[in-house]
């Protein structure tokens, strides 16, 4: 072999050697670009907030912080509960979870807050839990038995059959007194009017497993509900260890209405501190 074509046959190998060091330094630049922008779209995602609403209650009561959480780029869910069981309203609640993708802040208010500590038991979407004027009860605890010893609601005295025992609904009259009594009278009859009825049968049935004990949580307390003895939610917000903000003259559906921004500003703290 000439010299000539030994150093053909050697610039030849170090072309190739060329090609594949740089071959190699492309694919690295672009994992290293996948990495960036993958870690980036998981730290810039956020959660669906599913908002559950409470017994004489519909999802129409969440239409204003679903519309400021819209505003700031979440999505959200608003199950409608059947208010007939427990066992029903947890199985709503978890297809309703099944069916959104991606990592969810489940936020319940009133009853709502014993159906998603029970339907967050056990899963692995669910970043958190929310809570505004709710039942947070330990496993085995009913409504009825959490809370004895505090002072009962006001709409207890109002019931009406609807149609039939065990359904009834709180006389529309004493509605607005009973539950929000901070609000004007023209929205308080809004809000009575777009109560379903409920069985008295959810006051009784235990609770399940306490999805408290694995996920973090926050809590608004209602300082002047008439529905939920505020020193109840302060003792139920203690023991699970929320994070815990009082709105001082709330009524039972404070949260949701004069108080929905700063509640709003509480569910976005709940998504951002669980971020990946």
């Amino acid at each position: 072999m000439t010299d000539r074509t030994q150093n053909l046959a050697a610039d030849r190998r170090g072309e190739a050697r060329l090609i594949q060091v740089g071959l190699l330094i492309a694919a690295a630049l672009m994992l290293t670009l996948w990495f960036f922008t993958t870690s980036a779209k998981a730290v810039d995602s956020k959660p669906t907030a599913v908002l559950v609403h409470g017994a004489f209650a519909s999802p129409a009561g969440w239409d204003g912080v679903a519309a400021a959480l819209h505003k700031d780029g979440y999505q959200t869910a608003t199950p409608a509960l059947g208010l007939a069981s427990v066992s029903d309203d947890v199985a709503i609640v978890r297809s309703t979870l099944d069916s959104i993708p991606g990592d969810k802040i489940l936020v319940g208010h009133s009853y709502g807050g014993f159906v998603i500590t029970n339907a967050a038991s056990g899963r692995g979407d669910v970043r958190g839990l929310v809570y505004t004027a709710a039942y947070v009860p330990e496993i085995d605890e009913t409504i009825t038995s959490m809370s004895a010893g505090y002072t009962p609601g006001t709409f207890l005295t109002h019931l009406l059959a609807a149609p039939s025992p065990p359904f009834f609904i709180v006389n529309p009259q004493f509605f607005p007194e009973d539950f929000a009594q901070d609000l004007n009278p023209k929205l308080g009859a809004e809000i009575a009017a777009q109560q379903l009825p409920t069985s008295l049968a959810l006051f009784v049935t235990p609770s399940g497993p306490a999805a408290w004990h694995a996920l973090p949580s926050w809590y608004a307390v209602s300082g002047h509900d008439r529905a939920i003895d505020p020193a109840l939610q302060r003792f139920m917000a203690q023991r699970a260890g929320s994070t815990t903000v009082r709105f001082a003259a709330a009524s039972h559906v404070g949260g949701l209405t004069h108080y929905k921004a700063r509640f709003v500003k509480l569910i976005e703290e709940a998504a951002q501190a669980t971020a990946n």
